[in-house]
């Protein structure tokens, strides 16, 4: 689910807030439900208690060896490369 998704990717950076005005103006206040669900199943998978633990868990300054994550991320950004004139 992507607006599950999206909310994980930002809490387990380090995001102390979620936006998620334009979500539920698409989908209706009820859909405020399905994202605490969604994010409720994710942390159950992971065994995260709460999400202060969460919080951060993946940001930069947390990663043991950041250099090997950045030249991963680097490869992802070759590899999605498109060339739009060829």
């Amino acid at each position: 689910m992507r607006g599950v998704d999206e909310i994980v990717k930002y809490l387990l950076a380090g995001a102390d807030v979620v936006m998620t005005t334009s979500a539920l103006l698409r989908h209706g206040p009820a859909y405020l439900a399905t994202l605490v669900d969604g994010l409720e199943r994710w942390m159950d998978a992971r065994a995260f208690c709460s999400v202060r633990q969460m919080r951060g868990s993946m940001s930069h300054g947390n990663i043991p060896n950041s250099s090997a994550f950045e030249r991963a991320n680097y490869i992802k950004v070759l590899e999605s490369y498109q060339d739009r004139y060829l």
